[in-house]
């Protein structure tokens, strides 16, 4: 008959036995250095009987029961502690998807076109990418739309500075931002 503990009872039940070990062990050497003894001496000693303990005295192994038994109460508790917040967890991950479910659900003509509008500069100096958007869900036969994504790249006017072996101007290479994502209604 074999036996497997595997993660928190193994480790318990490794250390009960490593407690239990040197528990015996101190209890030996203690006994020895107190009566001064030699380990032939107490060998020898070991071969007579000894007395029994004291009926009201609680022995180790009833000490270590104890100790097995509240680890045992302890973890059970853990467990079951990590059960219900586990549960909870569930629970409100269960309720936020249903409310996601249903504000798209709210939405119900609300579609993501994927398309290249690009982003006009608007009177500040910053691109509007809103604009951008609007437009591209109205060129797809929507009324608006919001931006989700964009992409912002360089579009060179000429190659010139290739064969000149230069890194271009921002005036021969304008830097463009582009809607590429948006989600019309």
């Amino acid at each position: 008959m074999g036996w497997s503990f595997h993660g928190n009872a193994g480790k318990m039940l490794g250390f009960a036995l490593a407690m239990l070990a040197a528990a015996s062990a101190s209890l030996v050497c203690s006994a020895l250095a107190q009566e001064g003894r030699s380990v032939t001496e107490a060998s020898a000693a070991t071969q007579a009987p000894a007395p029994a303990p004291a009926a009201n005295q609680p022995s180790f192994i009833d000490a270590v029961g104890r100790w097995w038994e509240e680890g045992a109460a302890k973890l059970k508790s853990g467990v079951q502690s990590a059960q219900e917040k586990l549960d909870k967890l569930g629970s409100q991950a269960r309720d936020a998807t249903k409310e996601a479910t249903g504000a798209v659900a709210g939405l119900p003509n609300a579609r993501i076109i994927a398309a290249r509008e690009r982003c006009v500069i608007a009177p500040n100096g910053a691109p509007d990418c809103n604009a951008a958007a609007a437009t591209l869900c109205q060129s797809k036969g929507f009324a608006t739309g919001k931006s989700l994504d964009t992409q912002t790249e360089q579009k060179c006017n000429s190659g010139r500075f290739l064969l000149e072996g230069r890194a271009p101007s921002s005036s021969e290479c304008p830097t463009q931002i582009l809607v590429t994502r948006a989600m019309c209604q």
